[in-house]
């Protein structure tokens, strides 16, 4: 495979084939659009043009995993109980929230062909979210994490879809991938100053790419960043607002 061949790679994990790339990455769904990580806001990513959708995998106390970034429910429901402290039947009987169950969010991005990309927020997910897409033969998702002892644990234990290491300011992300064993580098710093995408150096994407890996970007609203980003030798970039990234991607010349 060359330094930069996307297609290659989505074909060595049965990706569909004839995407275009980089792929518009729905960050929580169209969380600028609907409450994040709901029904409502991968859906509407979908009809807003993204590909594929960020989400997050947490764990209820009886093994069911579900799609909420926060264990910790107040921030998005104003609601002070804890995904990790309650039965699936009981996170579905408290009022004013909306926590799918991951096996929904799969079965609605299958029903739309939308790609899932992963990050797993309790470890114990990562089995759970493994098991279901390959038992569904749901090839095209990836799975993450800032953490890297979940993604190097798929990896021992043989998972063949393409993983990803979160990757924080200040962190070295060769060596974040080394120790996850990942297949993607994401890089998240989207907060890297007035213009994060001259962090992407030159060197460093080229450092990334000669290592056999693919590079995902942060979340990213401000046009005149995005513009930039489209320019890069990226595989997918996310947003809050999928739709910036397809006007962005629509105007770089083929």
């Amino acid at each position: 495979m060359s330094d930069n061949d996307i297609p290659a790679f989505a074909s060595r994990f049965r990706w569909p084939a004839g995407q275009t790339y980089p792929l518009v990455i729905g960050h929580r769904g169209a969380s600028g659009h609907a409450t994040e990580n709901t029904l409502a806001a991968f859906a509407r990513a979908s009809d807003l043009g993204a590909e594929m959708w960020e989400l997050d995998a947490q764990v209820t106390r009886d093994g069911v995993c579900v799609v909420s970034h926060d264990d910790h429910l107040q921030r998005v429901f104003g609601v002070d109980a804890h995904v990790s402290e309650l039965t699936a039947a009981e996170l579905k009987e408290l009022p004013g929230l909306e926590v799918p169950t991951f096996t929904e969010v799969a079965a609605l991005a299958r029903a739309r062909g939308a790609g899932l990309y992963v990050e797993i927020k309790a470890p114990d997910a990562a089995p759970l979210v493994w098991r279901h897409l390959k038992e569904q033969e749901q090839r095209f998702a990836a799975l993450g994490s800032f953490d890297t002892a979940p993604v190097r644990l798929l990896r021992e234990e043989g998972c063949d879809f393409p993983l990803s290491v979160l990757v924080r300011l200040g962190a070295d992300p060769i060596e974040e991938a080394e120790r996850a064993g990942a297949d993607i580098v994401h890089l998240c710093w989207e907060r890297g100053g007035e213009r994060p995408q001259d962090l992407v150096t030159p060197d460093l994407t080229k450092t990334i790419l000669d290592s056999g890996r693919q590079i995902v970007l942060w979340h990213e609203e401000r046009p005149e960043i995005i513009g930039d980003l489209m320019t890069l030798p990226v595989l997918g970039i996310c947003s809050d607002l999928p739709e910036r990234l397809c006007e962005a991607r629509d105007k770089v010349p083929a």
